[in-house]
């Protein structure tokens, strides 16, 4: 779950049967989905999904983003473009599913 804040949409992919990751760039709302999930197999990393994911290639089947994408159009600083943000975000994105 690519911008999994307080990890609501985790919860219901875990509830599904399914493994679930998070990533959020905001350490406060993963500290909520840690608390909400404490019995949870779920991982959580803090990143910046701008930066493209951290992640092994084709280590994932599927991916969600509920109302975070947009913000890949919001550059962090002078060094950062929406362009640049949005190809590694993809470019990485497409690494990462198998």
């Amino acid at each position: 779950d690519v911008g999994c804040g307080s990890g609501l949409s985790g919860k219901v992919l875990e509830e599904g049967g399914h493994v679930w990751f998070g990533t959020d760039i905001s350490h406060a709302m993963l500290e909520v989905a840690q608390e909400r999930d404490a019995m949870s197999s779920s991982d959580l990393c803090l990143h910046d999904m701008g930066c493209g994911l951290p992640l092994r290639q084709s280590s994932f089947d599927g991916c969600i983003s509920v109302s975070a994408l947009q913000w890949l159009c919001y550059a962090q600083n002078n060094q950062q473009t929406a362009w640049m943000r949005l190809m590694r975000f993809f470019s990485s994105l497409y690494s990462v599913l198998k």
